[in-house]
């Protein structure tokens, strides 16, 4: 199918009247959060984030034991990074069973210190955007993340005066007490982990289920998205790809192909097809 410019930096499939269809129809929307919302992969940062705070701020000198395994383990993420740069990504579930060696035993408070900073660390306009979608239906991540960070996302970005984001599906770290009885990380909940595109397909047909919706809709980014985009494809929804690699466009209704959440505004503006369509910046419409 051929693609065609509704904007500078958006392409679509369909015609725009099929997408405001689409859109009208949606029960739920689902995004994706690293490399979408987030700009790049949260558990790295949430670790670098927790490394910095253990060597400026530990809360007792003792915790700077953590710091060689802390270090070793973002060489390792560095490298893996080079190595997806090069054609040659880590599988997930290794670099899962990774950062699950280098966290455990780490208290939890620095986990949750950590977490609260990375909201606002978003792309510009998304919360703006998840706002505009959330003012629609029921708005949430799914994402192979971890909980503590989407919980950051759900409290900061929700408010009694506007709707937000209200629900996630994620990755789960487990937190138990120690020989000193302090809360520290003890892992992956392994019996829940999601580690591919299928396992998110299969938390948003739950998902789906549990608001009694039929009808989906979905913006992610890569490979681990695409079973979430031929469901929504599935249901009736809308498929939008933010910035995806060019291989992947097929897979969705609508590109945004820049890693603009300022494009993102102006696209859910033009398919809500309301008066907030006026807002947004006229360069991007």
């Amino acid at each position: 199918m051929e693609w065609r410019r509704l904007g500078l930096g958006i392409l679509t499939q369909r015609p725009v009247a099929e997408l405001r269809a689409a859109f009208a129809r949606t029960g739920l929307f689902a995004l994706d959060l690293d490399e979408c919302v987030f700009p790049g992969f949260s558990q790295a940062a949430l670790g670098t984030r927790v490394l910095r705070h253990v060597l400026r701020e530990p809360a007792r000198a003792g915790d700077r034991r953590f710091l060689p395994k802390l270090l070793f383990g973002g060489l390792y993420f560095a490298f893996t990074e080079a190595r997806r740069f090069l054609g040659a990504p880590t599988p997930a579930r290794r670099l899962f069973a990774w950062y699950d060696r280098v966290m455990r035993g780490i208290p939890e408070p620095y986990f949750r210190a950590a977490a609260q900073r990375l909201p606002r660390r978003s792309y510009p306009l998304a919360a703006e955007t998840i706002e505009l979608l959330a003012g629609h239906a029921p708005t949430g991540l799914v994402t192979l993340g971890l909980d503590v960070v989407a919980q950051a996302y759900l409290e900061q970005l929700r408010s009694a005066e506007r709707p937000s984001l209200t629900f996630f599906d994620s990755n789960v770290m487990l937190f138990r007490p120690d020989a000193r009885g302090e809360s520290c990380c003890a892992g992956y909940d392994h019996e829940r982990l999601m580690a591919d595109g299928a396992a998110k397909r299969r938390a948003l047909e739950r998902r789906l289920a549990t608001h009694g919706a039929a009808v989906a809709s979905v913006v992610g980014h890569g490979d681990a998205d695409v079973p979430m985009a031929r469901l929504a494809r599935e249901t009736g929804g809308l498929a939008i790809g933010f910035c995806p690699p060019q291989r992947l466009w097929d897979a969705f209704d609508a590109v945004v192909a820049d890693r603009s959440w300022e494009l993102m505004y102006a696209l859910v503006a033009i398919l809500e097809g309301a008066a907030k369509a006026m807002a947004a910046p006229a360069a991007f419409l």
